[in-house]
């Protein structure tokens, strides 16, 4: 293999795939990225087993071939590499780089030893705008479990029905749902995607020119098309919880307030909340909202903040984290609170939005 590339080109690419590769590798090629040349292109692909990562990078051919190489020595070399221009050949399994001011030899491994990525046939896209998807991929993350006891709830689930998406994603503490209009009808489906491998793909969007991408499903695994790049990701087994029962369809309070105002007050109250797992308490009154958070070993906190408030005034308790989540990825000059009573889920949208929502349980309330 002979291939010259900019410096620029290749450090974009090595950028992309370099995410991926598998931090601590049962295999020692898992640590490497495959290069590949071959129909005068090149491809840069990495993998954790979990989710590969391809991408194109433009440059010149003289030999086709492939190699492996460490990921971490490549991407220092390339980044730290000045020179508009490296010649990288293969020669067995050492890779020789070699540019205006600086020359190296990096060992390799045989490129028949890299995993195969499990190709994902790219006929039947589905055609999604990019920033209507990183909004609903960031407002949806905010909700999956951070562990695998309940595998499913580590994933957002995508549910695709003529022409709409829906990602949904839960921890069994709260819920997030958000609705996307595609231009197409597709065909009806459902899969759960780990949190993981979405964010992989918001990662690699931020990267790259804001432009459409493209989804492809199969039976256990799901493709993601940004520009030049691949993301192939495993798709999580087992059925999603049925949520929809949860959700409050009549809240007997209505709370309209500024999305600023209640991040700054809620941040406040969860200083002095850390003691006690987060736990605020929200007072719902006429025309204000207060929130209460107590420290047996600091002291306590009274925040009060100007609200529309609806019905029945009440005291209700909530994770201050996840009331944060929510208030920092609505993106809205105003949200809108609905509660039944103490003991029942709120839910929160932004503004007058329909198409999300958040589901939040309440804690415990000392009397």
């Amino acid at each position: 293999m002979k291939i010259t590339c900019t410096q620029e080109n290749l450090a974009r690419a090595l950028a992309i795939v370099g995410h991926s590769v598998a931090t601590r590798a049962t295999l020692p090629v898992l640590s490497n990225i495959l290069i590949t040349a071959k129909n005068g292109r090149i491809k840069l692909t990495s993998t954790d087993l979990e989710i590969g990562v391809s991408t194109w990078v433009g440059g010149q051919v003289e030999n086709e071939g492939a190699l492996t190489v460490p990921a971490r020595l490549l991407v220092d070399f390339v980044t730290n590499n000045k020179d508009p221009k490296i010649d990288l050949v293969a020669k067995e399994t050492t890779l020789n780089l070699k540019s205006d001011h600086f020359e190296a030899n990096i060992k390799g491994i045989d490129a028949l030893e890299f995993p195969a990525i499990p190709e994902v046939k790219d006929q039947n896209l589905i055609q999604i705008k990019a920033k209507d998807f990183v909004e609903a991929a960031k407002q949806t993350l905010i909700a999956p479990a951070t562990d695998d006891t309940r595998p499913v709830l580590a994933g957002v689930l995508f549910s695709f029905k003529d022409s709409s998406l829906k990602m949904v994603a839960t921890d069994s503490y709260r819920l997030a749902e958000k609705k996307l209009l595609l231009e197409k009808k597709v065909e009806p489906a459902e899969v759960i995607i780990p949190a993981g491998s979405l964010n992989e793909v918001l990662r690699i969007i931020g990267s790259a020119p804001l432009s459409d991408i493209a989804v492809s499903i199969n039976e256990n695994q799901v493709l993601f098309v940004v520009g030049d790049t691949q993301i192939v990701s495993r798709l999580i087994e087992g059925s999603f919880p049925a949520y929809e029962q949860i959700i409050p369809q009549a809240p007997k309070t209505a709370i309209t307030v500024d999305t600023e105002e209640m991040i700054g007050v809620v941040r406040m109250a969860a200083l002095f909340a850390k003691e006690s797992a987060n736990n605020i308490k929200l007072e719902f009154q006429k025309g204000r909202l207060l929130a209460k958070s107590v420290s047996a070993q600091i002291g306590d906190n009274i925040s009060t903040m100007p609200a529309e408030v609806s019905g029945p005034e009440l005291e209700i308790a909530f994770n201050a984290k996840y009331l944060l989540d929510f208030l920092s990825a609505v993106g809205e000059k105003n949200v809108r609170i609905g509660i039944t009573d103490r003991f029942s889920a709120g839910i929160l949208k932004p503004g007058k939005a329909t198409d999300y929502i958040y589901i939040i349980m309440p804690l415990r309330v000392e009397e």
